[in-house]
């Protein structure tokens, strides 16, 4: 996905990546925005798990925060 491509970008050039999310939880296969058994930012899934995506946006938050934002 798409994320997953910017990820490869951005480190490309040297960038540091903050916000990584366990993969636990999500209903999915395969995902080119999985490294290491976690997803490379929050992955919303509006289609499938619609209800979960509050939750998980006020988490990434708030990791964001504790991680130095």
């Amino acid at each position: 996905n798409t994320a997953g491509e910017l990820y490869d970008q951005f480190v490309k050039a040297g960038a540091k990546v903050y916000g990584f999310v366990s993969t636990e939880g999500y209903e999915h296969s395969a995902s080119k925005a999985e490294k290491d058994g976690k997803f490379v930012g929050c992955m919303f899934d509006e289609d499938n798990q619609y209800d979960l995506s509050e939750e998980r946006a006020n988490k990434w938050v708030q990791q964001l925060k504790d991680e130095g934002f």
